[in-house]
């Protein structure tokens, strides 16, 4: 009898029916719900490519559109306007995806490289040199990515990351470059830190020889709401 009644409220707690959902109310169980509404693009594009899928599929590895994205940054050796620079960019992103962001302050943190289960994300600063791919006889001038974990299913989800920037670059991007264009490396970077890989089309922010592209292309747009539809876990 008392198996009976569990397994009736076991039913009742996932069975999507006015009833389910009255005793989901009366219990206070709720299903996890988006932060943003998931985005539409109007005229959708192919010039995109993930970084990671789930095993075996086609489906991106994604950050879940239910919980926000916290991010802290590290502004040492960078821009004076490096926290407004930064936050555009980051406001650019989640509008074109419908992932929600959540700034927590500035920090001294500089593991770039070892990014934990529960850390936020970290974008800062740093020297040529202090990461090996960030040299000053490279052509790279930033560095993104994000870390994923797996549970009992294989199921893949991101839940934190990086970007590092070099400090060199931007403190002469600012005699020589605009401040769209300082913004687009970041928008790059934050591409890089939600799924999105290179692309060989100039078109869209994230080519992998970006010559010159300031803002999303409709590529890039496609594949941020794609990532942006990720299951809520």
């Amino acid at each position: 009898m008392l198996l009976s009644i569990l397994l009736g409220a076991g039913v009742l707690l996932v069975a999507p029916t006015p009833l389910g959902n009255r005793f989901r109310t009366l219990v206070h169980v709720h299903a996890p719900h988006r932060l943003l509404p998931p985005v539409t693009v109007a005229r959708p594009d192919s010039h995109y490519s993930f970084l990671q899928t789930e095993p075996g599929t086609d489906t991106p590895v994604t950050y879940s559109p239910c919980r926000a994205i916290h991010y802290v940054i590290n502004p040492s050796d960078g821009l004076a306007d490096a926290e407004q620079l930064i936050e555009q960019a980051v406001g650019i992103v989640s509008a074109a995806s419908g992932l929600a962001f959540q700034y927590d302050g500035e920090t001294d943190d500089t593991d770039f490289e070892h990014r934990r289960d529960g850390d936020p994300v970290l974008i800062g600063f740093v020297e040529p040199g202090v990461i090996r791919s960030l040299n000053t006889t490279s052509d790279n001038i930033g560095l993104g990515g994000s870390t994923s974990f797996g549970d009992r299913t294989s199921f893949m989800q991101y839940r934190t990351g990086m970007v590092a920037l070099r400090a060199d670059w931007f403190a002469a991007a600012g005699r020589e470059h605009t401040a769209a264009l300082k913004r687009a490396v970041v928008l790059h970077e934050l591409g890089h830190v939600l799924g999105l890989g290179h692309v060989d089309d100039p078109g869209q922010i994230m080519s992998a020889e970006n010559v010159g592209r300031t803002t999303l292309g409709a590529g890039d747009r496609t594949g941020l709401a794609l990532l942006g539809r990720g299951e809520c876990r």
